[in-house]
């Protein structure tokens, strides 16, 4: 019999509102917990795959650092930017000068005789006599 009551009260404790309540708010408790530690999960899974991307991109941005480095080291670079920047030559190499400046005006004269053969020759020929007369006479 003193079973039977043990048994009772427990069975009155746990289909007792109290105790539904109580177990209820456990149940909801632990729920928000769980979607708390997936969300948290989840945002350092994304953080991980952004960092994994950045890693990328700096390991081939380091890549690229190594190359520029070792051909600003190689021969190759270094006579380039000796020939560029200190007008040097090899020994046997001959050089050719060619003046920006005189190429410009080269051009604007090949222009200016284009022009000039678009003209009629009656104008072009009156408007140089007036260019020479101004020229000698103008001052």
């Amino acid at each position: 019999m003193a079973i039977k009551a043990v048994e009772n009260k427990f069975k009155k404790f746990f289909y007792s509102r109290l105790s539904l309540f109580l177990l209820l708010l456990a149940v909801i408790w632990l729920s928000l917990v769980l979607v708390k530690t997936f969300y948290r999960r989840h945002q350092l899974d994304n953080e991980i795959s952004s960092l994994k991307g950045e890693i990328d991109k700096l390991e081939k941005k380091h890549q690229e650092l190594d190359q520029l480095i070792s051909y600003v080291g190689s021969q190759d670079f270094l006579e380039k930017e000796a020939k560029d920047k200190l007008n040097l030559k090899k020994e046997g190499e001959n050089v050719a000068m060619i003046n920006e400046s005189a190429l410009g005006r080269e051009v604007a004269g090949e222009a200016a005789t284009t022009t000039s053969a678009q003209n009629p020759a009656g104008s072009n020929n009156e408007n140089k006599l007036i260019q020479w007369w101004k020229f000698f006479f103008s001052r």
